[in-house]
């Protein structure tokens, strides 16, 4: 009962915070992207708050517990996107806009602008209804299932949507620097704690080595029914994850709100330190907690889970798996022996982080509506009172969209690459491209959006329905490589088959200082 109060207590505060911020909205560009006044040192903590949600907390976890070193390969793909984007983050700002689409319309038309605006709604709506899922996990475990998961679900869809319709991007960046404080803090010493308690790191290296987790790719075996080969499911994890976080409007939106183009490129350079360190952490408390589970320090959720299953197939066993060990870190919150003040600390942080990434997921797709459909094609006089209260009334609407799409996915990993490969197979290639490539153009960013899209669809949702799925190359049947390859395929021959862009339209483009 205790853990429950310190998440409920720590997320009231959060609201009142939101409280406190939204007499600072005044316009549209306040609650969009707060005015383009954050300094360097806030933005490092609302990037990193951002990509620390459900997507690391729970499935990179879990993939830690199941794979161990080679569950890494997932959170380096957003290593190298990070990296990358440094060296065009000045580019960005000076760019000025609030929104991908906005980016999408100047370089490539009204056609690429709307389609980049309906990959993201589905996308993002997704990304947040596992969120959704990651605190409905939180909240049961930490109350010793007095909230069950479905009431947790509806618990954080409360708070998170409520928390963003408040003060939009105001309440999101100065809580989230909070949160990314004290989620490395209790991370961290959580993980400390528990590899002294299972006999220390020459322990965890030799039961690991003994499990094949502690190799580069490991067999991955917990991954995919059937003999795959461990690079080629690796990169199917690496090159998603860089995708999504290359393409992110998330990281685009809060880089345009930095106050100038130096404090956006500092800002990236200590965001890439702090996910690096805290990924790690992360997936180093999934193994560490699989070894206290071996040894008998904490309860099996896997085993559990997989009692209580009618189907034994080898899909729903791995199914199962996938979904118990995803709970590994609330898990040792609360089952670890972990002293009460820091149990409470880790939980509470992964609720508030969990929040504050559904929130960011939240208030992208309703700007893009807001700006790039609202503003632009319906009511091109709304004052900025009408475009405050369109965009929140939007955050509730697409809030809604995502709790009902929880159920359509039985784990976070599921959801997140799902989501990941729509956004990053369909807008990343031409969002690079407009900044990079001067030789792109609209029918290339159009057919190239388009094409991810299809692929990803149709691989996720009907080809393995397919009687002759099964008998297709392995490298075929791994969503990422036909999806991201034709698209960026059709990118290029599309563009260097069609008129290039005028040098004028490519000014705004290119400028680095």
């Amino acid at each position: 009962m205790i853990y429950l109060i310190g998440i409920f207590t720590y997320l009231s505060m959060l609201i009142f915070v939101g409280f406190y911020k939204v007499g600072l909205v005044k316009t549209s560009e306040d609650f969009m992207v707060a005015g383009r006044t954050l300094p360097w040192y806030i933005l490092v903590g609302t990037l990193l708050a951002t990509w620390m949600g459900s997507g690391s907390l729970f499935s990179g976890a879990g993939l830690g517990y199941r794979n161990g070193l080679a569950g890494l390969w997932s959170s380096a793909g957003a290593w190298l996107g990070i990296a990358l984007i440094y060296f065009i983050a000045k580019r960005i700002r000076n760019f000025g806009k609030v929104t991908v689409p906005d980016i999408f319309e100047a370089r490539y038309g009204p056609l690429a602008s709307i389609l980049a605006t309906i990959t993201t709604i589905i996308a993002y709506t997704t990304i947040v209804s596992y969120q959704f899922r990651g605190g409905g996990k939180v909240l049961s475990l930490g109350s010793d299932g007095l909230v069950s998961m479905d009431q947790g679900i509806i618990i954080t869809a409360i708070f998170a949507i409520l928390y963003t319709i408040i003060a939009g991007m105001f309440s999101v960046v100065y809580t989230d620097v909070i949160n990314g404080i004290l989620i490395t803090f209790g991370s961290i010493s959580a993980l400390f704690f528990l590899t002294h308690k299972v006999g220390g790191l020459e322990e965890i290296v030799f039961i690991a080595e003994s499990a094949g987790k502690w190799n580069l790719f490991g067999n991955w075996s917990s991954e995919r029914v059937g003999n795959v080969s461990g690079p080629l499911i690796a990169m199917s994890f690496f090159v998603p994850t860089m995708l999504l976080l290359l393409g992110d409007a998330n990281m685009y939106q809060r880089i345009f709100s930095a106050k100038d183009s130096g404090s956006a490129k500092k800002a990236v350079f200590f965001w890439i330190i702090g996910v690096i360190v805290l990924e790690s952490v992360i997936s180093m408390l999934g193994l560490t907690g699989a070894i206290a589970v071996e040894k008998g320090l904490m309860p099996d959720l896997v085993a559990q889970e997989q009692m209580i299953l009618s189907n034994t197939s080898d899909a729903s066993m791995l199914e199962a798996k996938q979904s118990a060990s995803e709970s590994i870190i609330p898990a040792i919150a609360r089952y670890a022996g972990l002293p009460i003040l820091l149990g409470l600390l880790l939980v509470s942080t992964m609720m508030a982080i969990i929040v504050s990434t559904a929130d960011s997921f939240l208030l992208i797709p309703a700007t893009n509506l807001t700006r790039d459909v609202y503003h632009r094609y319906i009511n091109k006089d709304a004052g900025e009172d009408k475009l405050v209260f369109i965009s929140r009334f939007l955050v509730l609407f697409l809030g809604i969209i995502s709790y009902f799409l929880v159920s359509q996915f039985s784990t976070v990993l599921g959801a997140a690459f799902t989501a990941y490969n729509i956004y990053g197979t369909s807008i990343t290639p031409s969002l690079l491209a407009a900044f990079l490539w001067k030789r792109a153009t609209k029918e290339g960013a159009v057919s190239s959006i388009i094409t991810g899209t299809v692929i990803t669809v149709v691989w996720t949702y009907f080809l393995p329905n397919w009687s002759g799925f099964n008998n297709l190359n392995p490298f075929l049947k791994e969503l990422t490589y036909p999806a991201a390859g034709l698209s960026i395929t059709v990118l290029i021959i599309v563009s260097l088959l069609t008129t290039p862009p005028s040098k004028k339209s490519l000014e705004q483009f290119f400028k680095d200082n």
